[in-house]
């Protein structure tokens, strides 16, 4: 799962929380869906979980999916690199990494990623040129969580021309290029002391993003890309590029019979665009769309509006 995602698809359960204590009752797909809730409030207790949890795994499709949980909190949420190595490298003893090399296959990108971020030179050697795109997505996003974005642009560039060289990139690899592509144009739209390369690279992972995610998404990651891009627009301060990606935005929710709550962050974008360019007529227009929209969201999704609805008043 991505880091820095808007409209996030789970919320944090705290009626759902796990502990050692009752860990041995939990199936792994209970487990699973309780740790992505849980782990961007409380990392280090969800990775304590995970450190004793692998008992739970029954099969090569659960254990990748262990492996992908293990890597990402352990590396966007922790920074504890060599931990997680370990972790991972345990996983190769469990039953089920005997049985589907595809599974074994998740622990060695998540392990490469890792190591990457730890400063190994020599990680991504044994790795396929598919894999070494996917590890260097991965540590890509994990390098932009920790505020080290000189590494985490350097990784993602050499993904992406790592992908252009091995065409077709498989569909996973595309996937994570696309996620990573997303994370770090979020992030670097946050960055208050935002460089001029900084700012480049912003605007090329959130193009990155949205091309692979037309290639191998479905029409609402693609719509959710043209938002962030318009967004990364707005911050380079280009706002008839932002408009137009907000256009396409508005489009691919009208397409596709799109719900209120995605309506509302394409409106908002377009309003905000023409806010920039100085057509208050059209910025009142989209405005008072956006928020007819928002008002059709259930409360459960509205607190994820509330950051783009501050923009409409600001």
């Amino acid at each position: 799962m991505a880091i820095g995602s808007w409209r996030a698809s789970t919320s944090c359960s705290r009626n759902s929380r796990l502990t050692r204590a009752n860990l041995a009752e939990v199936t792994i797909d209970a487990f699973l869906k309780t740790a992505w809730n849980d782990h961007a409030d409380r990392p280090q207790e969800v990775a304590e979980r995970i450190a004793a949890s692998s008992h739970l795994v029954e099969t090569p499709e659960q254990l990748a999916a262990f492996a992908r949980l293990l890597t990402h909190v352990y590396g966007e949420h922790l920074g504890q690199w060599t931990r997680g190595v370990e972790l991972l490298d345990s996983l190769r003893c469990h039953p089920s990494a005997a049985v589907e090399p595809a599974a074994v296959r998740t622990i060695d990108v998540g392990a490469g990623a890792l190591r990457y971020c730890d400063g190994d030179a020599s990680a991504l050697v044994a790795l396929t040129r598919h894999e070494q795109v996917s590890a260097l997505a991965n540590a890509s996003s994990a390098l932009a969580a920790r505020n080290e974005f000189a590494r985490a642009i350097a990784a993602y560039d050499q993904a992406l021309q790592l992908a252009r060289k091995a065409p077709p990139p498989e569909g996973p690899a595309m996937r994570v290029l696309a996620a990573a592509g997303n994370n770090l144009a979020v992030l670097l739209e946050a960055k208050v002391d935002r460089s001029a390369s900084e700012t480049q690279a912003m605007l090329a992972a959130a193009g990155a993003a949205l091309r692979h995610w037309k290639q191998v998404g479905t029409w609402l990651e693609e719509e959710r890309a043209e938002h962030r891009l318009a967004r990364s627009r707005l911050q380079a301060g280009e706002p008839t590029a932002a408009m137009q990606s907000a256009e396409r935005c508005v489009a691919v929710c009208e397409r596709n019979g799109a719900p209120p709550f995605e309506r509302f962050f394409a409106h908002s974008v377009l309003a905000c665009a023409h806010r920039a360019s100085g057509d208050a007529v059209m910025f009142a227009a989209h405005r008072q769309v956006a928020l007819r929209y928002l008002e059709q969201t259930s409360e459960d999704e509205r607190k994820w509006c509330e950051s783009e609805r501050e923009d409409l008043e600001s």
